[in-house]
């Protein structure tokens, strides 16, 4: 299991209130949510990053088969 470290942070005054609440709801500690929360933020970025290599990788694969096409064409006339 991870090590878990203390931190001090600022935040929103409406959002802590919020965070009270959720915590209440779910019966679990604040610093759990915080915790699940820079999860799921890590998670998403983790998937924006995977997104956005793939879509330059069908970017570059789109270009490259238009210069095989391209040249292929040449090859038959």
């Amino acid at each position: 299991m991870a090590s878990k470290v203390k931190i001090t942070v600022s935040v929103d005054a409406g959002l802590i209130r919020e965070l009270g609440g959720a915590s209440r709801k779910k019966g679990k500690p604040r610093s759990q949510l915080v915790e699940e929360a820079l999860q799921l933020w890590r998670r998403r970025q983790l998937e924006q990053a995977l997104k956005d290599g793939y879509l330059a990788m069908a970017k570059e694969d789109h270009a490259t088969a238009e210069r095989h096409l391209a040249a292929g064409w040449e090859a038959i006339r």
